[in-house]
């Protein structure tokens, strides 16, 4: 395996670990009128589950390091969108049986700056102008599949429900909604229409700022062609 390849693979992980989502009294609620906190939280991250395709972005920090994530994802665990890190962004297409990435420029070249010139070369081209390919199963890309399904990334949630409490009333993009507070985290749910988990913010040391939008949109995935992939072992 190329060294471009191992690279990819270990800065993935890194990634796709920053967007872990684990980490008071109850009161009615006056949106929804005989609904409690903890049962808005919930239903809210059901509904989510259940949409059909949903976009998650925004910003999350582990150990000090941010990562920023735009990624669209179906219901069937297909996603695509991209990773950012302070080194460079990193593009991601997941389908039913791959996982293809690729880096940009700056990417690379923080990536291939201590190689030998000649490996650093092929390296730097491989990862710009070609997707690496893995197999959705491989156990390296764990973390990122799960990043790819709601249940993965959504599921870490119900867990904070028995502590929620109502915060009052917000926006969320525009859109009417509920502010819950729950284990340091707070999250806006839609207070109109169906009940989706709109945003979920935490402050503080492995804080994240994520958003969830075109609830339903249908994803567009576009495989990248044979010629333009190469296989990583």
């Amino acid at each position: 395996m190329h060294t471009a390849h191992r690279l990819t693979a270990a800065l993935v992980l890194a990634g796709a670990a920053a967007l872990g989502l684990t980490g008071c009294l109850d009161k009615p609620s006056r949106s929804f009128p005989g609904a409690s906190a903890p049962k808005m939280l919930s239903e809210s991250v059901t509904a989510l589950r259940s949409a059909s395709s949903f976009t998650v972005s925004g910003k999350t920090v582990t150990k000090g390091v941010p990562t920023q994530v735009d990624l669209s994802i179906s219901k069937t665990g297909e996603c695509t969108g991209t990773m950012s890190f302070e080194s460079g962004v990193l593009k991601v297409v997941r389908t039913h049986d791959h996982v293809f990435l690729q880096g940009n420029e700056a990417f690379a070249r923080a990536q291939t700056q201590d190689l030998p010139a000649d490996e650093a070369e092929q390296a730097f081209k491989d990862t710009t102008t070609l997707w690496m390919r893995k197999k959705a199963s491989d156990p390296a890309l764990k973390a990122l599949a799960a990043l790819c399904d709601r249940d993965g990334m959504l599921k870490a949630f119900y867990s904070f429900s028995g502590d929620a409490v109502e915060s009052g009333q917000a926006d969320a993009g525009g859109q009417k909604a509920v502010s819950i507070v729950a284990a340091k985290h707070v999250f806006l749910v839609a207070a109109e229409g169906e009940p989706y988990l709109l945003k979920v913010t935490k402050a503080g040391p492995g804080g994240i700022d994520l958003a969830y939008t075109g609830i339903n949109r249908p994803v567009q995935v576009d495989v990248p062609a044979e010629k333009d992939v190469y296989e990583a072992g």
